[in-house]
């Protein structure tokens, strides 16, 4: 009976273990996704945006497919919640920013979009690196 207990705390701990290495993987992979989303942002900023013919619509489509996929792999609750919440404002940052798209391109919704973006992947980052400590 000691013994089957000693098993599955073992195996307990082997399971919490794995769950914290697929978490960290997991928030490292939705930064990584918000880097091209950045690449896409810089892409439709105001003086890009200003130029004559000039096509934004694609880029801020790639923009919202980005944020989407990121937001699907990210939990409401428990590791990554906090990466979550500042991604859905950076979402409401590129809702604003393209409504103001083409007739008067709003640079501050474009900076807080970028700052927001960059806070997510920052936050996302410093949570894979303690939840990889943790281990």
């Amino acid at each position: 009976m000691i013994v089957a207990i000693a098993q599955a705390k073992k195996a307990y701990a082997s399971s919490q273990r794995a769950k914290a290495a697929m978490a960290t993987v997991q928030l490292s992979a939705v930064a990584e996704r918000l880097k091209t989303a950045q690449e896409h942002i810089r892409d439709v900023s105001p003086d890009k945006v200003s130029l004559r013919g000039y096509k934004f619509a694609p880029k801020v489509d790639l923009i919202r497919q980005e944020f989407d996929t990121a937001l699907s792999a990210l939990p409401k609750l428990g590791v990554g919640s906090r990466g979550r919440e500042i991604l859905v404002t950076a979402q409401g940052h590129l809702n604003s920013y393209h409504s103001s798209l083409p007739v008067d391109p709003d640079s501050s919704d474009w900076q807080n979009l970028q700052i927001t973006v960059q806070d997510a992947i920052s936050e996302l980052k410093s949570i894979a690196i303690s939840t990889g400590e943790q281990q």
